[in-house]
């Protein structure tokens, strides 16, 4: 059986390769430090400590009161909370992130009081397991939020809180790796849990979504994740991605993408003129703004043009010529009537024919072309397998462009 490599991976891992190749670079090979703790992470960290002492005291036969459970988690909030503590959304204080804290755990204590549904397994279970496929291993790790036995059901259920501002939707659940695999390496813990029920709390919204995972579908799992792997222990090219996660990110002073806007936001204003790098954008965009500017004169002039064109052949067709002198230059008309290939954007069913005769006829290759930028963009995606792209590397060379593009803040 092939091993990938002895790398331990974690959902967490996975989903930093998903999010920001680059960033998954800094944290995971350059292993460099992170001390940025977000309002979120700090509220969501607090509410998992208070939930797992609860649940303990709750697997030993005590179910603690409500008053219990706010104390425990001001006390926590109180002891741990410092000004480093990064608030993103600056519209919110400290004050409002604990009280809506505070509202998730009122809210869940009156829906699942008096705690009796099913058996406490264990909370904050570290899980050790490897994922299997087509005789390829590799070796995970993840962290259980709660596992409860269900003797009313004789099912497993794998409890997951969320405290993020973003309901989890049914198809997400059910499409949800991290907890999937939870479930695929419990079953091989317990061979007999024939089903295994997974439950989303998301604690903002007082709400659960359930879902669970067929044979089938933890095997389909298993292969798709085995083939990110596969693209994580190639990867060559560890480009940043740009999305609204950045705002949380604590690689944003040495990230491409983020180092100079993030110095500029430090300097005094007429530092900031003085930048190189700011009169460099100013510049180009004063040029491009000039530039847009004659854009529209010459689509104005495009336009005319347009309409004389159609004058000229309708001139040159009614007095049969094909040449139409002027003072200081000559129009010359050609009308051909030639046989043309269907688009695919504007026929998509007669190219997609055209395409397969050709194949059948053992001619299409005199008219194919390779495109580099359709090229590109298959290696880049995640449609083609790592094997398969590994075996068209040889074919490739590696060149470097370098573009650039104006956009607005």
């Amino acid at each position: 059986m092939e091993k990938l490599s002895n790398t331990m991976y974690s959902p967490s891992r996975i989903g930093t390769f998903s999010d920001c190749r680059l960033k998954y670079k800094y944290e995971y090979i350059d292993k460099l430090e992170s001390d940025l703790e977000t309002i979120e992470a700090f509220r969501g960290g607090i509410i998992h400590q208070v939930l797992e002492e609860f649940y303990k005291l709750v697997k030993g036969g005590l179910v603690k009161n409500i008053d219990w459970v706010i104390k425990e988690y001001t006390e926590l909030w109180s002891k741990n909370y410092n000004e480093r503590i990064k608030i993103v959304k600056k519209q919110f204080t400290a004050e409002d992130y604990f009280n809506k804290g505070k509202q998730c755990l009122l809210d869940y204590y009156e829906k699942y009081k008096p705690f009796n549904q099913a058996k406490v397994v264990a909370t904050e279970e570290q899980l050790l397991f490897a994922i299997k496929y087509n005789e390829t291993t590799c070796q995970f790790r993840g962290i259980l939020d709660r596992l409860d036995w269900n003797d009313k059901t004789n099912m497993f259920e794998i409890h997951d809180y969320k405290v993020n501002n973003k309901l989890i939707t049914q198809g997400e659940a059910d499409n949800d790796w991290q907890l999937g695999l939870y479930s695929i390496a419990l079953k091989n813990k317990w061979p007999d849990a024939d089903k295994v029920k997974l439950i989303w709390h998301s604690l903002l919204f007082n709400k659960e979504v359930v879902s669970s995972r067929t044979p089938v579908q933890a095997e389909e799992l298993q292969k798709n994740v085995i083939g990110l792997i596969k693209e994580i222990e190639s990867c060559e090219d560890f480009y940043p991605e740009k999305s609204p996660l950045c705002d949380w990110c604590d690689f944003q002073k040495i990230c491409p993408l983020w180092r100079h806007p993030k110095k500029m936001e430090d300097i005094p204003v007429n530092e900031y003129k003085n930048d190189d790098g700011v009169k460099l954008v100013e510049k180009y965009a004063a040029l491009e703004g000039t530039k847009n500017e004659l854009k529209k004169t010459i689509y104005e002039i495009e336009e005319e043009q347009a309409k004389i064109k159609e004058v000229v052949i309708e001139y040159a067709e009614k007095e049969k010529i094909s040449v139409i002198d002027g003072s200081e230059a000559q129009i010359k008309i050609d009308i051909k009537n030639e046989l043309k290939a269907p688009t695919k954007s504007e026929d998509p069913s007669n190219w997609v024919q055209l395409r397969d005769f050709l194949i059948k006829e053992g001619r299409y290759q005199d008219v194919s072309t390779v495109n580099s930028n359709m090229l590109s963009y298959k290696l880049r995606g995640k449609d083609w397998p790592a094997d398969f792209i590994e075996k068209i590397k040889k074919f490739l060379k590696r060149e470097v462009t370098k573009t650039i593009k104006l956009i607005k803040k």
